[in-house]
């Protein structure tokens, strides 16, 4: 793994954490997705992922989004299901829309307000 994506534990459940906090470049963006990406297809078919992700002071473009979407495309093609993603620190106006935007495609998709909460939320997820 780079940088930008690991795996922490939180209450005994295992959460891929991706920062991708202070991003302004859309190819430096694209390229953490990319890693995000490898990490994920590497877990087995039908695996439950946990996803807590960071954009604190990054910028969000429809580019990044498009790439993003592309992950989740490429996990269902492996079996992996759609699963419980935490955002923190979404704060523009434009950057909201794009996730609201998301929100609605994705339902289990949730805006934190701080990555302690994200976990909790996460963790949540997997006894419901």
């Amino acid at each position: 793994m780079g940088n930008r994506v690991r795996w922490i534990e939180h209450k005994g459940e295992r959460i891929i954490f991706c920062d991708y906090s202070n991003i302004r470049d859309e190819d430096e963006f694209i390229r953490a997705i990319v890693e995000t990406e490898t990490e994920v297809l590497k877990q087995a078919p039908g695996t439950l992922i946990l996803m807590l992700i960071d954009a604190t002071g990054s910028h969000i473009t429809s580019a990044v989004t498009g790439r993003a979407r592309e992950l989740a495309a490429a996990a269902r093609k492996k079996g992996i299901p759609s699963s419980p993603t935490a955002i923190v620190g979404i704060s523009a106006p434009a950057q909201m829309a794009i996730v609201m935007a998301m929100q609605f495609l994705r339902p289990d998709l949730h805006i934190a307000e701080s990555i302690a909460a994200a976990k909790d939320w996460l963790v949540g997820r997997v006894s419901k």
